[in-house]
């Protein structure tokens, strides 16, 4: 084969990823702002922050918006690390004309396509995780190159420590990058004799992992925290969690006795029995902000709406579960897709106010119209289908953990520890899901969609 011809197929990888991420600028330009988005350009704009969400979206939109106004760059940047770290994947050992139809293939998806330009923290922090385990499998790949090894692991810590700022689950998936990275590091440089010499030497290098993310994150959550607004956002956040469960139990169960509240905060209470449980929706929290009381009781977080939470677990069990199941499964099987948020584009108009403060005006054109129908077109298909994505993971998962088995391709090691991240961060929404909003598992369908493009990538080494 001349050199021209074993070239060409990676030529071609990196031609369709670089028009893969034109289409999408083009196609997503000046980017799709949801309500959140909005809210957190506001935020960074005015330099001073809600921890509703993490903050560092709003910084980051801050900083987008002072280089140009509206803050498109943010989503230019989001789309170029994803599209980079797709690349890397399918690069890993050269590739064929298949990892180019691959590639060519999830371009054009919706999930890339559209979702890419849409300015929310879930495809920040599905970005920044699929670029940090990429980041990880080269650093396996090009171990024996110090210098690269480490320039590589400290980008997917930081990549990691982005993730984990920009999500409040984000911390599971920070985790179990640093225990792959240690991973790694045992499978390069030769496993001790002794048992307890290996143990002691992963567990050292996950420590220093963890402890680098945390002392950046930390010293990040401590700036933001300078300048925040100093509302008690968690502890809202938290006790809207506990009143959606219980509101969940009572429709369940109406006769549930809430004995905490009745002695404690009776008002909350009655609240809770005869407003929020009528009008609880299994799919979204969101019937529950419109009731009249909602911002009066959230106003001041008190202890007695946890402690009452907690009670329900700890003496029917059984309850609680069905009410946290149904919740699971409402956001990964997304049985009506069309009630969760699968497609948003433009600029919501919904609060005037907050597009002022955000510098942005409400924005439905035609393109927008030509993204959302693209979008649509696809609601119902497995294309919107964390469940199919899911499949696929495990799928190659199976075939990474018996390569890894026979000895072959340790830069596998970087994709096992990304879908057990993805797997694990999945189930974290057990404990914490309040919608079904498709975006909340997107790192999940990436992850399946980068482990595919990577075996390809392996598979043509087997056979080229």
């Amino acid at each position: 084969m001349t050199p021209v011809r074993r070239l060409a197929p990676t030529a071609a990888v990196l031609v369709v990823a670089a028009l893969g991420f034109t289409a999408c600028v083009v196609a997503d330009w000046p980017g799709h702002f949801p309500p959140d988005a909005i809210d957190q350009l506001a935020q960074g704009r005015s330099g001073v922050f809600n921890f509703w969400h993490p903050p560092v979206m709003a910084w980051l939109l801050g900083l987008a918006d002072r280089v140009m106004a509206g803050a498109p760059l943010f989503f230019v940047i989001d789309a170029a690390l994803f599209f980079a770290a797709l690349a890397a994947l399918a690069l890993m050992r050269g590739s064929g004309w298949w990892g180019a139809a691959i590639m060519a293939a999830i371009s054009a998806s919706p999930l890339v396509l559209i979702y890419q330009g849409l300015v929310v923290k879930d495809v920040l922090f599905g970005d920044a995780s699929l670029a940090g385990f990429a980041a990880i499998a080269w650093a396996a790949h090009l171990w024996s190159r110090r210098t690269a090894r480490l320039a590589l692991c400290a980008l997917a810590l930081a990549l990691f420590t982005l993730a984990a700022l920009a999500r409040q689950n984000g911390l599971i998936v920070a985790g179990a990058g640093a225990l792959t990275l240690a991973w790694v590091d045992l499978a390069r440089t030769g496993r001790p004799a002794a048992p307890a010499r290996a143990a002691l030497r992963f567990a050292v290098v996950a420590a220093v992992g963890l402890a680098s993310m945390a002392l950046v994150g930390g010293l990040a959550e401590v700036e933001f925290r300078a300048h925040s607004d100093r509302e008690p956002a968690a502890a809202r956040q938290w006790m809207s969690l506990q009143i959606y469960d219980l509101a969940g139990a009572l429709r369940r169960e109406p006769r549930l006795v809430l004995p905490v509240l009745r002695r404690a905060d009776p008002a909350t209470e009655s609240f809770i029995r005869r407003q929020a449980a009528p009008a609880f929706d299994p799919t979204r929290i969101d019937p529950m902000y419109l009731l009249g009381q909602w911002n009066r009781v959230l106003k001041r977080p008190t202890p007695w709406v946890g402690a009452q939470w907690r009670q329900l677990i700890s003496t029917d069990q059984g309850l609680y579960l069905a009410v946290r199941g149904e919740a699971l499964r409402q956001v990964f099987l997304t049985p009506n897709i069309r009630a969760c948020a699968a497609v948003l584009v433009g600029v919501d108009p919904g609060n005037p106010a907050m597009l002022r403060r955000a510098g942005l005006a409400a924005r439905e054109t035609d393109k927008d119209d030509w993204d959302g129908d693209y979008a649509s077109a696809f609601l119902g298909t497995p294309v919107f289908s964390h469940a199919a994505y899911a499949a696929l993971a495990l799928a190659m998962l199976i075939l990474a953990a018996r390569d890894l088995a026979r000895r072959q391709a340790v830069e596998m090691i970087a994709t096992v520890g990304m879908l057990v991240g993805a797997a694990a961060f999945t189930a974290s929404f057990f404990v914490i899901s309040l919608a079904c909003d498709y975006r909340y598992l997107y790192f999940l369908d990436v992850a399946a969609m980068a482990a595919l493009v990577q075996r390809v990538s392996l598979w043509r080494k087997a056979n080229g």
